[in-house]
């Protein structure tokens, strides 16, 4: 697919499931017009052979968490970052979220373990945008890595997983767009303690889409988030599964050599 000269209006959209704030304000907010249409079969029925098992994960109970400076110490180097592409580290503090409201609110927050929706200990993050015209971007590739309490920690991704039943489809309304936002949990190999990936499609009413690819994995008390947003299309594009096991590989090797607790 060819790429577009432009993509107005959506670089604030289609970032805020990346960005460090409550994403579901930003990127969808739902309309309270009343109750979300039925999910289309395409986008959200998955063959029962495909459907991710839940697992126990491993208590953090023990385990130290790391502060930002540890965090950025094991974060992808910019090297590993897709090559020709404009690279971004930060580690500026997390603003403590706001309690999001409903199940699609909720869901899109534990997505992002930076948003907020836990009181964060520690947390970095690298960004990658593939350059376009006007100061746009045609993808971003990004890792944040967060350190919660051990309760918070363990919790995350068992409550993200149950709400994503809960959130097949959701219409919303922001800055003159409309459109829906379709949510589902995708089988992938376990890493780490626990871990889940789950796609994320947004199709604009005006025939616009992109999508986000998001891969949670914990270890201990850090969550590893690893992120590509397709902006050219409402197709997923998933994460290079040797960058997420490298980062997973930095993070463990940190967990092992102590951290603050």
């Amino acid at each position: 697919m060819a790429r577009p000269r432009t993509r107005p209006s959506l670089g604030l959209l289609a970032a805020a499931l990346l960005a460090t704030t409550t994403a579901c304000s930003k990127a969808a907010e739902v309309s309270t017009a009343g109750p979300a249409p039925a999910p289309p079969t395409t986008a959200t029925t998955a063959d029962s052979a495909t459907k991710p098992t839940p697992t126990a994960p491993a208590s953090p109970r023990t385990a130290p968490y790391l502060s930002s400076d540890e965090l950025k110490r094991a974060l992808l180097p910019k090297m590993d970052m897709p090559e020709s592409w404009t690279t971004y580290v930060d580690t500026d503090p997390v603003p403590e979220g706001k309690d999001a409201a409903g199940d699609c609110a909720r869901l899109t927050a534990m997505l992002n373990p930076s948003s907020g929706v836990f009181p964060v200990k520690g947390a970095a993050s690298i960004t990658a945008r593939d350059p376009a015209p006007g100061g746009k971007s045609y993808a971003i590739f990004g890792v944040t890595l967060t350190s919660l309490t051990p309760g918070d920690a363990e919790g995350l991704i068992l409550k993200a997983r149950e709400l994503v039943p809960r959130c097949p489809t959701e219409r919303f309304s922001q800055e003159g767009l409309t459109g829906r936002l379709t949510t589902r949990e995708i089988a992938d190999p376990k890493l780490g303690d626990a871990s889940m990936t789950a796609e994320v499609v947004t199709r604009l009413d005006n025939g616009q889409g992109w999508a986000h690819s998001i891969v949670l994995i914990r270890v201990g008390t850090t969550l590893i988030r690893v992120t590509h947003v397709n902006l050219t299309e409402p197709t997923p594009h998933h994460p290079d599964e040797s960058l997420v096991r490298k980062q997973l590989d930095q993070v463990t090797a940190a967990m092992r050599a102590g951290g603050t607790g």
